[in-house]
């Protein structure tokens, strides 16, 4: 595998998540980025952004210089009240931004997503990326999003997915760093980094081995929750005063369905359907019958309004109100 091809997938996150994805020629191209600023640059997801007037002096890195003309093909004359004249690398002053459409293009293509179901979410910031199902009713939607350690961009893109009722089936793939920061609203959720998931090649992005079930490393030792719904989506435990519950998978499906839902907050046919039950009196309680503490903790029944709510521990209230 080309270590190049794999530092510019690290570098190409590392850009998209600045607030305006560019950077000085001079720093892309040399230094710390170099082999994998070039790649970038030959893979065309970078392309040229207006030329610089004024650059910090690379003579005494202190003073702005201003820019006086070209000296031949790859040098400029610069002028610094510090130092004078300076000669400098031309690519100092060019600068070089990522192509936001190419890359979600190639994102879609990689994926053998079909482009019809592709739909921005956010302004630059994150993207529906389409639909794919390996076998009947066995759907995953993929999103690609930007600065997921921000909770509102977040928490846009949690509403996308409760929109588009893929709470259950939503694949992610960012350029933040993950784990996510304690209590983003995407607590839970299947969240990948592209760098440590794929490396570019060429005019597509290659995953490692089963791009669906690629895990990155979490922190080594992750305190136990006390009250929580915290681990319901992956791993289908809840927690009440420290104990961990080990959930059935109707009562996984009933708590997640109150979880996904917008207000929490849904009439006992709606949780049917969303379980796929096929019970002609659907009543939650009575699947929780090895379970009645989690049910009491977590789920109340609204007399009068004929509905279930979910009761959000304090724990939770961060990620899940």
């Amino acid at each position: 595998m080309s270590g190049k091809l794999v530092n510019a997938t690290g570098v190409l996150c590392r850009l998209l998540e600045q607030s305006k994805p560019t950077i000085n020629g001079a720093a892309l191209l040399g230094g710390e980025f170099g082999e994998g600023g070039h790649e970038l640059v030959r893979e065309r997801l970078l392309v040229l952004g207006p030329a610089l007037s004024y650059v910090t002096c690379p003579d005494c890195g202190i003073e702005m210089a201003r820019a006086v003309r070209s000296v031949g093909v790859d040098q400029v004359l610069l002028y610094c009240d510090e130092c004078g004249e300076v000669d400098a690398d031309r690519a100092l002053l060019q600068t070089y931004t990522v192509s936001l459409s190419r890359f979600i293009d190639r994102m879609v293509s990689s994926l053998e997503l079909t482009p019809s179901n592709r739909k921005a979410i956010g302004n630059d910031i994150s993207w529906r990326l389409g639909v794919q199902e390996h076998k009947r009713g066995k759907a995953q939607t993929w999103y690609f999003a930007r600065h997921l350690n921000d909770h509102t961009v977040a928490r846009h893109l949690l509403d996308q997915i409760r929109s588009d009722n893929a709470a259950q089936s939503a694949k992610i793939i960012t350029s933040t760093d993950v784990p996510l920061p304690d209590g983003s609203p995407l607590v839970g959720y299947d969240i990948k980094n592209l760098a440590a998931i794929a490396r570019m090649s060429q005019n597509v992005f290659l995953f490692f081995d089963d791009r669906a079930e690629v895990t990155v490393s979490q922190p080594e030792e992750e305190p136990a929750p006390v009250t929580s719904l915290r681990h319901v989506r992956h791993k289908g435990w809840a927690y009440v005063d420290g104990v961990k519950y080990e959930l059935e998978g109707m009562q996984q499906k009933i708590l997640l369905a109150l979880m996904d839902d917008f207000d929490h907050r849904m009439e006992a046919n709606q949780i049917r359907d969303k379980c796929g039950s096929r019970a002609a009196r659907f009543v939650p309680i009575k699947y929780f019958g090895r379970n009645p503490l989690v049910y009491h903790q977590f789920i109340q029944y609204v007399d009068g309004d004929d509905e279930y709510e979910l009761k959000i521990s304090e724990e939770d209230r961060s990620w899940l109100s």
